[in-house]
């Protein structure tokens, strides 16, 4: 019963942002401290751009954009999904990046001995297209770790898949075969003390959802795809955030925050 009362406050703060055309950092900030991933993952999160994530479900082929906090199933997220990134802030189209995916919830959130989970690393991202629309990040080099998708085990309770963009410095690619490469085991990372130690700074922009044991509950809202995985309909990173990115007001209504509120507490009970 707690659970179901959780999927419906998640359902409630899902619909609410995705009938918005205004996604803030602010909300996404808000979202993540709701969520606990500050301080579960990051001692603090003050994004300053979007980081938006289009995943390709592998049955239907059927698109599905991520907002903060949304319920996603094992087969919506089974492929690597698209990046782009909105900003008003022109200096990033220069800037290389670095991606990540973390779970912080292995193999339960109650009991997390093996967290953190690499599930993506991947240097040398650039942007390509317009910042103020939606520029797609695509690489320019290998990944130091291939996406690998979501797999909670049957019990546990859903996981907060967190994703990470950080600017690359210029000694990345020499310095970061000291702390991880292909080899290196996928458990156990830490993705703010690697960070740290690499001088990655505090990312930019970040994204999260939730994926449980439970392939058949989402909470996702989809838009049709052509065959080769494009969406028949406007691009899901190209909302209106021109004027949002400056914009304090969140997309979350009072009871849609709250909402998502009221469903994290009740996940650390269930």
């Amino acid at each position: 019963m707690l659970f179901q009362v959780f999927l419906a406050a998640v359902l409630v703060v899902s619909v609410a942002a995705q009938n918005s055309t205004n996604v803030t950092v602010t909300a996404v900030a808000q979202a993540f401290t709701a969520a606990k991933l500050v301080p579960d993952v990051l001692p603090a999160f003050k994004p300053a751009a979007l980081l938006n994530v289009v995943f390709l479900d592998n049955t239907t082929g059927v698109s599905v954009n991520v907002t903060p906090g949304i319920n996603l199933t094992r087969e919506q997220t089974a492929l690597r999904p698209q990046f782009f990134l909105v900003s008003n802030d022109t200096s990033l189209a220069t800037q290389t990046f670095v991606l990540a995916m973390v779970d912080p919830d292995a193999p339960t959130p109650q009991n997390a001995t093996a967290a953190q989970i690499r599930h993506l690393l991947a240097p040398g991202i650039v942007v390509n297209g317009s910042l103020a629309t939606g520029a797609a990040l695509v690489n320019n080099t290998p990944a130091i770790s291939n996406f690998l998708r979501p797999t909670p085990p049957a019990g546990s309770d859903p996981h907060r898949y967190t994703l990470l963009l950080f600017i690359q410095p210029s000694n990345f690619t020499t310095a970061v075969s000291s702390f991880v490469n292909s080899s290196t085991p996928v458990n156990n990372f830490n993705i703010s003390l690697f960070a740290q130690e690499l001088g990655l700074g505090s990312p930019i922009a970040g994204n999260f959802f939730l994926t449980g044991p439970d392939a058949n509950s989402t909470n996702g809202t989809s838009t049709n795809t052509t065959s080769n995985g494009t969406s028949t309909g406007s691009s899901p990173a190209s909302t209106n955030t021109s004027a949002s990115l400056g914009n304090a007001d969140s997309i979350y209504t009072a009871t849609a925050l709250s909402a998502v509120m009221f469903g994290l507490s009740l996940m650390s009970l269930i």
